[in-house]
């Protein structure tokens, strides 16, 4: 049951007459007052701790609801920059043509390297699957001198010299590859050069640079054949030095177990349309 204030107003006045017959002992007015914070109190009271059930069902809320995807924005694992952009260097074609006479034939491509450095020497170890196999070597540009060594098949070292868009070589059958070509993994070495590497001025300096047509003086075929000397190879390296310059070399070969050329019949043939000759041993 509820009482207004004018209610305990009367009703604390008729106690005190009874009590002390006269006027109240405890003034109305202070009882009144101290009523009014008491209420004021607990309508406080009762506002915060609505308040802080409020704060603490949004905190709960928040902690079971999902993260918006920005949250994580910062922690995400990012991608290279640029990556749409990063091309994958010059194109090894997938095949590698071979024309014997009146036989011609296709080799696949059995294996690859890629570099992104010139002007030292790269070694590429490769297992051949026949003895008809192939080489070529792309690089971004075509101009750039690239030389390439090997073992031949009495064990000296042989391979070719001329310009990257040229480069191609191999043997196509057991006469002309070495002994052991099928019992253990192969290697070859190759140097790339810049297309205006001092080819020339070093091969002078090293062996005079003669040319075998003595009217044309030390012409790109002159200096093709001066790059199998090791030295002129060892001084223009150290004069270009390692800069940067995409290059792959591909090798190319028959499927194993098959025939070395179509018709069976062994022959040899060094595929290179520069010079080759004895390269430097190193």
């Amino acid at each position: 049951m509820r009482h207004t204030e004018t209610d305990l107003r009367r009703l604390l006045t008729d106690q005190a007459h009874r009590q002390g017959g006269g006027e109240p002992s405890v003034r109305l007015d202070a009882i009144v007052r101290r009523g009014r914070r008491l209420r004021r109190t607990r309508r406080a009271l009762t506002a915060g701790t609505a308040v802080v059930l409020a704060v603490t069902a949004v905190g709960l809320v928040n902690g079971l609801l999902p993260r918006s995807p920005r949250a994580n924005v910062a922690t995400a694992a990012q991608p290279p920059v640029n990556s749409a952009q990063i091309e994958p260097g010059p194109k090894l074609p997938d095949m590698f043509n071979v024309r014997l006479g009146a036989v011609e034939f296709d080799l696949p491509l059995i294996h690859s390297q890629r570099f992104e450095t010139m002007g030292v020497a790269r070694t590429v170890t490769f297992s051949p699957s026949s003895f008809s196999t192939g080489y070529k070597v792309v690089c971004d540009d075509p101009r750039a001198w690239v030389v390439t060594a090997g073992k031949l098949k009495g064990g000296e070292r042989g391979g070719g010299v001329g310009r990257c868009g040229d480069s191609a070589g191999g043997h196509h059958d057991e006469r002309s590859a070495p002994s052991d070509w099928l019992k253990r993994p192969q290697s070859m070495q190759v140097w790339v050069f810049p297309a205006d590497a001092p080819v020339k001025k070093v091969a002078k300096a090293v062996t005079g640079c003669p040319s075998a047509i003595k009217s044309r003086g030390c012409d790109e075929a002159a200096q093709s054949r001066a790059l199998f000397d090791p030295e002129v190879l060892e001084r223009l390296s150290a004069e270009v030095g390692e800069r940067p310059g995409r290059w792959a070399v591909g090798i190319y070969d028959r499927p194993a177990g098959t025939d070395s050329v179509p018709n069976g019949e062994p022959t040899a043939v060094v595929e290179h349309p520069t010079d080759s000759a004895s390269a430097p041993t190193r």
